[in-house]
């Protein structure tokens, strides 16, 4: 079966990967897809970004790293893929991507699985991780070892 992570991934973080590992074990082929939103300002650029996630998961032989600019069910057919993960941390997260979960069942008749968040990433998040970045703070226990190394040579 496939599965699709969609998200922005500015960057990723721990939270993420440990999302990702999970729906790897599981699954056959696991899509980590950034969708753009033009209406959005990044941090990284799309390209950093795509590398960032495929450094992290490099160790991952069945996850496959893409960007797209059209709607999560539109790619999904495309690709043939099954089902959507998502992650939520607290309730705020877990209600928006209820909803995110209805739009995409009534749209294209695919199904969402909602995954909570390991109790270790609770408070992990791109804003805060973005945060860290701009103040110089310690950035071990929000994003993977290889996505710090790469920031650092960038």
């Amino acid at each position: 079966m496939k599965v699709i992570l969609p998200g922005s991934y500015d960057p990723i973080t721990l939270g993420h990967l440990e999302l990702i590992k999970r729906a790897s074990s599981l699954y056959d082929e696991v899509f980590v897809t950034i969708f753009i939103n033009p209406e959005k300002n990044y941090r990284f650029s799309l390209a950093d970004r795509v590398k960032m996630i495929s450094l992290a998961t490099e160790e991952l032989p069945n996850v496959v790293v893409d960007s797209s600019d059209g709607y999560v069910v539109d790619y999904m057919r495309e690709k043939g893929i099954d089902k959507i993960i998502k992650g939520y941390r607290n309730a705020v997260d877990l209600e928006y991507e209820r909803r995110q979960a209805s739009f995409n069942l009534e749209r294209g008749g695919y199904e969402t699985e909602l995954w909570r968040a390991d109790d270790a990433f609770k408070d992990v998040s791109s804003t805060k991780a973005r945060g860290y970045i701009a103040s110089g703070e310690n950035l071990e226990e929000i994003l993977p070892e290889k996505v710090i190394s790469f920031l650092n040579n960038h």
